[in-house]
């Protein structure tokens, strides 16, 4: 799509926003302006709305040449993008405190003592407000270059303190960064968890408790606790006990309330991975995803996966009307262009529950070749299912051949390899037994395919 980044941009634009930038080129006498202006006028402006005006746009120059017309085309959309981002910091400085920050910073290149102090000390306060560390660090380095070119007796005694001061949140920075590094490394061990990468960096029990220890803010202590339940997921006792832990810790704990929900949402979301490897109660899942659905929605995180998972449970448990509701309220808010796959398998699979026909198939041919690894396995399964169903058996072998393969190919990915291919084995074998030699109980979705 051409022009992507300008649509993305216009849509980001709140009513305000929009406001400003149409009286802006209502304004101008640039002509660039003057044509942004009256794309900006369009309303409920869609993809296609968009390529449309833009060709329009471009043939309204009266250029021949194809070359030509792209690179007026290209600085057109720039210059748009730039008028756009242009607002949207100007704002951004008006309405916050971000300003003092890059004033203190520019007038202490520019040596000038007074007003450097004046909102270094204005940025400090905010910073202080706000727990941004990185400018708090930044205040007081700027403070102690000033202070150390004139070592008066008071200097001195003021630079001890701010060195003390510095120290201080030196130590919490160092966890903040090194807590998050664990939570983002720990969240993503879970799909791959024998890569190379992790051996290097994945810290032993004792080594991420010495670390929670150390530190006096309680987000990076759970942070951390959150990622010893990660590193621990495939030793089922050790996590289930670590993720009640973290639970608790969030509970009792003295955040703000938004720091508690988001974390609390990833919490869920664990539990809720946990429940796809080794098969927890579908209804404690349904209800877990219930729950991380009302935190997103309040604090607008429009997660799709997510909401992807509510839906798949509550069509597993075989209820289409809640499904039906829940689609209808909040597709639109997490399922786009960019995200098809996910309701494709749905709908096949609601289609597959509520007929029980081969009509899921056309959707199921688009998306056993998804790029969710999820969505892509969910869907040659059901494949698999359904020609069982119609009593293809040779058909049935070719298809759990190539999603063997398919496993094979993708048998890092623990947490939807080691299941899947469980199913497969069964399929192959036509022995429901199977499912009692399994390491643990099978999630619902696993097990319905197991059934006589």
């Amino acid at each position: 799509m051409k022009g992507k980044r300008l649509y993305q941009l216009i849509n980001e634009l709140n009513k305000t926003e929009h406001r400003q930038l149409v009286n802006h080129c209502n304004l101008s006498s640039d002509k660039r302006a003057i044509a942004l202006g009256e794309l900006l006028r369009i309303r409920n402006l869609t993809e296609t709305g968009f390529e449309k005006w833009l060709l329009l746009l471009v043939k309204s120059w009266n250029i021949q040449q194809s070359i030509e017309q792209e690179k007026k085309q290209r600085r057109w959309v720039d210059f748009a993008c730039k008028e756009i981002e242009q607002l949207l910091l100007k704002n951004h400085f008006a309405e916050s405190d971000a300003r003092h920050y890059q004033l203190a910073n520019l007038f202490d290149k520019r040596n000038h003592e007074e007003l450097t102090t004046y909102y270094n000390e204005q940025s400090l306060q905010t910073a202080s407000d706000e727990k941004n560390l990185n400018s708090i660090l930044n205040g007081y380095d700027i403070q102690l270059r000033w202070l150390s070119r004139n070592q008066t007796k008071a200097n001195i005694a003021q630079i001890g303190s701010l060195l003390v001061k510095r120290k201080q949140a030196t130590e919490l920075s160092y966890h903040e960064a090194m807590s998050y590094f664990y939570s983002v490394s720990s969240a993503l061990y879970i799909d791959n968890p024998n890569a190379e990468a992790y051996k290097k960096i994945m810290p032993d029990e004792q080594q991420l408790l010495a670390l929670r220890n150390d530190t006096s803010d309680e987000y990076s202590q759970i942070l951390y606790l959150l990622a010893q339940t990660r590193f621990s997921f495939y030793q089922q006792p050790l996590f289930e006990q670590h993720l009640k832990e973290t639970f608790i810790a969030i509970h009792n704990g003295k955040l703000n309330e938004g720091d508690k929900q988001r974390l609390e949402r990833s919490c869920l979301y664990l539990r809720i991975t946990g429940g796809l490897y080794y098969g927890f109660d579908l209804k404690k899942m349904i209800k877990h995803a219930e729950d991380m659905l009302v935190i997103m929605l309040r604090y607008k995180i429009y997660d799709s996966v997510g909401f992807f998972f509510l839906l798949f449970f509550v069509l597993v448990d075989n209820n289409l009307s809640k499904y039906d509701a829940l689609l209808k309220k909040h597709k639109s808010a997490f399922f786009n262009n960019e995200n098809t796959d996910y309701p494709l398998f749905l709908e096949s699979l609601r289609i597959y529950l509520k007929e029980g026909s081969d009509k899921a198939l056309g959707n199921l041919q688009k998306t056993c070749y998804s790029k969710s690894l999820y969505v892509a396995a969910w869907s040659k399964l059901l494949e698999i299912k359904i020609h069982a169903e119609r009593n293809d058996d040779r058909f049935v072998k070719v298809l759990t051949t190539k999603a063997k393969r398919f496993i094979k190919t993708n048998s890092d990915h623990r947490l939807i390899a080691e299941p899947v291919l469980h199913v497969l084995n069964a399929f192959d074998q036509k022995k429901d037994d199977k499912i009692k030699k399994n390491n643990h109980t099978l999630f619902a979705y696993y097990a319905m395919f197991l059934k006589t």
